[in-house]
């Protein structure tokens, strides 16, 4: 099961986990069958009914519940890394209009940032506690901004907004950590796994005359709820799930540092060779 959650192709394994769950499911409905007369299956359709649809409903507020909730927990996660990155940005740009020493230096480190979380940080076993290295690289972004000698008003406005981006740099960052933390605890997922599977159970207690007919009806039951948890598992999991976030957007960030390092060094050539 590992195996399937940690394959690159998460439809793959979600069709593999819908297919496996139905089969499942309709071959237990087929044992049951062969054991159990649809005379006394039929004597029990009255209670069965009204006891699975109060079970069907408290068991979809449920699900849907989780399923809305792991999904925003998501979306905020994707919004919290982006903020992060775009703080990054700003301060290697600003970093320009500080004296040339301070600007390689700061570039140099938020450069460093950016390596160790594309190339490393991101890929480390999920751990409630911060990673050792990107605290120190932050240290020395922070040292880099404390050694800048502030000349004149205007480098003063920019060096102002530059720590005010450097503390919601900070935030996003602790923000990311803390979340790769927060996944649906053992008691919910009890309750969301064992509450699909009597879900599914009380089709056993009814007997249609077409035994086909009542596999069908089970099995995409069983292949529907399974697809639910399988979204639910993908969105819990935010950095480590089947659809878990990757590193693209400090990618992105680094060919923007490239870029921007390009132009300053053309715009420096044409300062000291101009026509």
């Amino acid at each position: 099961m590992k195996l399937l959650f940690e394959s690159p192709s998460w439809i793959l394994s979600s069709l593999l986990i819908v297919a496996f769950s139905s089969a499942f499911f309709m071959t237990v409905l087929l044992l049951v069958r062969r054991r159990v007369s649809i005379d006394t299956l039929k004597k029990n359709h009255d209670v069965a009914g009204f006891t699975f649809s109060i079970i069907g409903v408290l068991y979809s507020v449920i699900l849907g519940f989780t399923v809305v909730s792991s999904q925003e927990r998501y979306n905020d996660v994707e919004k919290t890394i982006l903020t992060e990155a775009f703080m990054l940005a700003d301060l290697y740009r600003d970093a320009s209009f500080f004296p040339e020493e301070n600007r390689n230096t700061i570039r140099a480190h938020l450069r460093e940032y950016v390596d160790y979380v594309v190339k490393e940080e991101w890929w480390l076993p999920t751990q409630k506690h911060l990673r050792v290295k990107s605290h120190d690289i932050m240290e020395l972004i922070w040292d880099s901004y404390y050694d800048v000698d502030v000349s004149d008003e205007k480098m003063k406005v920019w060096y102002s907004e530059s720590i005010s981006k450097l503390d919601n740099f900070m935030n996003s960052t602790l923000a990311r950590f803390f979340s790769s933390w927060d996944n649906l605890g053992a008691m919910m997922w009890t309750l969301l796994i064992v509450g699909g599977i009597i879900t599914v159970c009380f089709m056993f207690f009814f007997g249609l005359d077409n035994i086909r007919t009542q596999m069908l009806m089970t099995g995409l039951l069983a292949g529907y709820l399974s697809f639910m948890l399988f979204l639910v598992y993908a969105l819990d999991h935010v950095f480590t799930g089947p659809a878990g976030i990757k590193p693209v957007a400090f990618e992105q960030v680094l060919t923007l540092f490239d870029r921007w390092d390009e132009d300053a060094k053309i715009e420096e050539t044409t300062h000291l060779n101009p026509r």
